[in-house]
């Protein structure tokens, strides 16, 4: 990953979606490792503590932020600089997902997805560029998925957002380099946190969809494959590594072995196959099991 840059307490970060999951591990871990960390979610994290659940008193000071409403994105931007003076590092972990046959998924699901994954990322990143230009440094970690990659079955409107966040990455990477800014995609394989048992499942999916069944079995693989996924803790080492890297590269893909080879396998053999391989990874009929 690079040659790392000594922990300093000077650094700020923001993470967003910091009240559980990937973001709440890493702003507790980026806090361990000297940064001054300020975290950001809809809702406050559940139960006393430190953002990773220990004991003792906060780490962490908290701001109420909901990604889809640029008010508040201003705002909590605002907030940070005035408090620290400056923003090192933003690590965007802000995100929802609602599964479901992609046909039958209500309209405004889709559009929530879209709007905190995606377009949350975006006004995060337009709302903390212009002090970044300014000091001319700044590192912006994006979080993407697996489901950015590729189309994950009954994940279609997840995977889109994500797929966004990757075309979006890649080009404020060029735009941004001379500025001193450094853009970096974390896309995260199978991590166990709380979205799996959070998962919802669209409401226009019912008991008697002609997909119930390919989906029941899709869900249930996913479930195992989280469950036996890396930690979030684990996830978060990573994160740290990379805000602290002198020289990080532009994408990462944490998790086991299967998936950080997936989309490499993906540019070598022919899309149908891939897809047939993928149907089998979850269960579905017609696939062929890797």
């Amino acid at each position: 990953m690079g040659r790392r840059e000594a922990p300093g307490s000077g650094r700020v970060a923001l993470v967003t979606g910091a009240s559980s999951g990937i973001g709440r591990a890493a702003a507790a871990a980026l806090a361990s490792s000297g940064w001054r960390v300020f975290g950001a979610a809809r809702h406050a994290p559940a139960g006393p503590g430190r953002p990773d659940g220990a004991g003792g008193p906060s780490t962490v000071p908290f701001l109420v932020l909901d990604v889809r409403d640029g008010d508040s994105v201003r705002a909590c931007v605002s907030q940070v600089e005035s408090a620290a003076g400056h923003i090192d590092l933003l690590v965007n972990c802000a995100g929802v997902v609602t599964g479901g046959p992609a046909e039958e998924m209500l309209a405004e699901e889709v559009s929530d997805q879209l709007d905190t994954n995606l377009l949350g990322t975006i006004r995060m990143c337009q709302a903390v560029l212009p002090g970044m230009r300014r000091q001319r440094h700044g590192r912006i970690i994006n979080v993407g998925s697996l489901a950015g990659l590729m189309g994950l079955p009954f994940q279609a409107a997840y995977s889109a957002s994500k797929h966004g966040i990757e075309g979006f990455s890649e080009s404020l990477q060029i735009e941004v380099r001379a500025f001193g800014i450094t853009v970096i995609v974390v896309d995260p394989g199978d991590i166990a946190t709380e979205i799996t048992q959070n998962r919802a499942v669209s409401r226009g999916s019912g008991p008697d969809s002609p997909y119930r069944a390919e989906l029941e079995r899709a869900m249930r693989a996913q479930a195992e494959g989280e469950a036996h996924g890396w930690s979030v803790d684990r996830c978060a080492r990573v994160i740290v590594r990379i805000a602290q890297a002198r020289s990080p590269r532009f994408r990462y893909t944490p998790g086991p072995f299967v998936e950080w080879l997936s989309p490499r396998a993906r540019r070598l053999i022919p899309d149908r196959l891939f897809q047939r391989f993928l149907a089998g990874f979850y269960g579905m009929s017609g696939g062929r099991r890797p």
